[in-house]
């Protein structure tokens, strides 16, 4: 153990000391399971205010039309009325598709107009490590061999963490953003010094936010667990990520943090479904898998998606599944033809997939009103 400063007063806890699990408890997945089941209020809901993509486009003169038409009322919804930070449903059609930004935008101050996004910016805290203030940092830290110096290192790196995300929650993605638990190939085979990096990232991430809370700030930080292959992995993620969410910010906090998975493509579409039954939402990331040619790679993507998809409706009918990394831009209109809840995707790809997002819909809509027109021929 060591202390992180005296004016935090938050202390470091290494994978061979473990958190004594507290009696009785009971986590909060497991809690909302039957009543997520019963098709009761889910942390990550819709709600018709957030985005207005039920507009009526079937007036539209063409495509292009229809998606500048869904741009416009978007923006109009959104000044009409300011929505609850949550996922948007509409009554008697197919939930909207979301096109969510991922990584940290150009905004670097908050919009206090009282706009939400349709859902949170994705942000991998892996790219943290990868600035200058931190690589040199964690490569000494790995790879040291003296324990007083790894623990003087990881101390070192727990501040620049902490500026990391306080930078984060001073920016416009503050709003809504799901973090990425920290994940790196050179720790997957050492799970004692990842859980300590974890630990760091996480007492980092939620001291900021305590600070930002003081001031009066009003920021939605949800959490990703990272890349469990079974429910019992990501129920130890999910454990761990509350017991530091308590231990820092209390247990109103924790037990109101959404905390969902980060799954490889690969991972078998029995355990996405039992994975599904205690996460809040589900991200299956292209970027767990090697680089591959774009053609293959999100031909391969899809399949595994929509296998993993069908498991987790099975026994989650309403979970919010999206897909991340460089397949899933490219593989947008198959993503949305096998029923995923959306994408994230850069800026830079933002504005053409909202395009292709809206033309998707739009042709949805003219078939199904097509179908009904001739269903009252017959």
């Amino acid at each position: 153990m060591f202390n992180a400063g005296n004016s935090t007063d938050l202390q470091f806890r290494s994978g061979s000391n473990p958190k004594p699990k507290k009696v009785g408890a009971v986590m909060k997945g497991e809690r909302q399971q039957d009543y997520n089941r019963d098709g009761g209020e889910r942390p990550f809901k819709y709600s018709a205010a957030d985005r207005a993509l039920g507009v009526e486009m079937s007036q539209a003169a063409s495509v292009a039309a229809a998606a500048a038409e869904f741009i416009t009322a978007e923006k109009r919804g959104r000044e009409a009325e300011p929505p609850a930070r949550a996922y948007l449903k509409r009554t008697g059609d197919r939930p909207a598709f979301l096109v969510l930004r991922e990584g940290q935008g150009d905004r670097l101050l908050r919009d206090e107009s009282g706009t939400f996004p349709a859902g949170p910016c994705l942000i991998r805290s892996e790219e943290w490590l990868q600035t200058p203030e931190l690589a040199g940092l964690y490569e000494c830290w790995l790879y040291s061999e003296d324990t007083l110096q790894a623990e003087r290192t990881l101390q070192r790196i727990y501040y620049r963490l902490r500026a990391a995300s306080a930078a984060l929650l001073e920016s416009a993605d503050s709003i809504w953003a799901a973090v990425t638990l920290l994940h790196t190939p050179e720790l997957a085979a050492r799970p004692a010094r990842l859980k300590e990096l974890q630990d760091a990232q996480l007492e980092a991430l939620f001291a900021a936010l305590a600070a930002n809370q003081r001031l009066g700030s009003d920021s939605r930080i949800d959490l990703l667990a990272a890349y469990p292959a079974s429910r019992a992995e990501f129920a130890a993620q999910r454990e761990f990520i509350e017991d530091v969410a308590e231990q820092t910010l209390g247990h109103a906090y924790a037990a109101a943090c959404s905390i969902g998975a980060r799954i490889a493509p690969g991972v078998p579409p029995a355990a996405a479904g039992e994975i599904a039954r205690i996460a809040d939402f589900l991200v299956l990331d292209g970027a767990a898998e090697p680089a591959a040619p774009e053609g293959p790679a999100a031909a391969d993507f899809v399949m595994a998606a929509e296998a993993a998809l069908a498991a987790v409706r099975r026994v989650r009918p309403a979970a919010v599944v999206l897909a991340a990394g460089a397949p899933a831009a490219g593989a947008l209109a198959d993503l949305y033809r096998i029923g995923m809840s959306g994408i994230f995707c850069s800026a830079g790809q933002r504005t053409e997939a909202l395009l292709r997002a809206a033309c998707l819909t739009w042709m949805a809509r003219q078939d199904n009103t097509t179908d009904t027109a001739a269903e009252g021929w017959l």
